[in-house]
């Protein structure tokens, strides 16, 4: 769950400094990537706690779904702002 806080503060310190600064803010593309640093190993290491016993399957559920959609939600943010006008 450390992983993902990090990471989902980097969005949070992108989308702030967006609304700040647009000019010098950095762009969601960047975002991504160091977020996804962050990420991919919070859900590595979740999945591998799976392994442990069963009983710590509620327990590992919670930082494999939030590493997820650290990862699933900003590429589909990314993928719809570049296809909007071809979605309408």
């Amino acid at each position: 769950m450390t992983l993902a806080t990090a990471g989902f503060a980097i969005w949070g310190a992108t989308v702030v400094w967006m609304r700040a600064h647009r000019a010098s803010a950095p762009s969601l593309e960047a975002a991504f990537l160091l977020s996804s640093l962050f990420s991919m190993p919070g859900l590595i290491l979740g999945l591998l706690t799976l392994r442990a016993k069963r009983s710590w399957l509620l327990f590992a559920l919670v930082p494999i779904a939030f590493n997820t959609m650290l990862l699933v939600l900003p590429w589909l943010l990314i993928w719809l702002r570049e296809h909007r006008s071809s979605l309408q």
